[in-house]
């Protein structure tokens, strides 16, 4: 299960989510790099610290859904391909 942290808004790191949440790192860093958006780009635009986005990168942390589905629109890409990996017609 995992659990907020409550101070930082972030999920905790636990042994069972680290495969998911290494797997989207990838699928976001894979899209950045297309797109040529850089961390700090995207947390200016996004209004969070360049900390956060990095870590969403090297899948430390996951942004929240709102952040996902934002990054998903701003980079051209399906909310559900960038979070889950699957197409919508899985």
């Amino acid at each position: 299960m995992m659990h907020q942290d409550t101070a930082s808004g972030h999920l905790e790191r636990s042994i069972g989510n680290d495969r998911l949440r290494r797997a989207l790192a990838a699928r976001l860093d894979r899209a950045f790099k297309q797109a040529g958006l850089s961390s700090a780009r995207a947390a200016t635009a996004l209004g969070v610290s360049k900390y956060h986005v990095d870590y969403w990168r090297q899948g430390i942390t996951v942004p929240p859904l709102n952040t996902c589905t934002r990054l998903a629109a701003d980079l051209n890409l399906d909310v559900h391909w960038l979070c889950t990996g699957q197409s919508r017609d899985a």
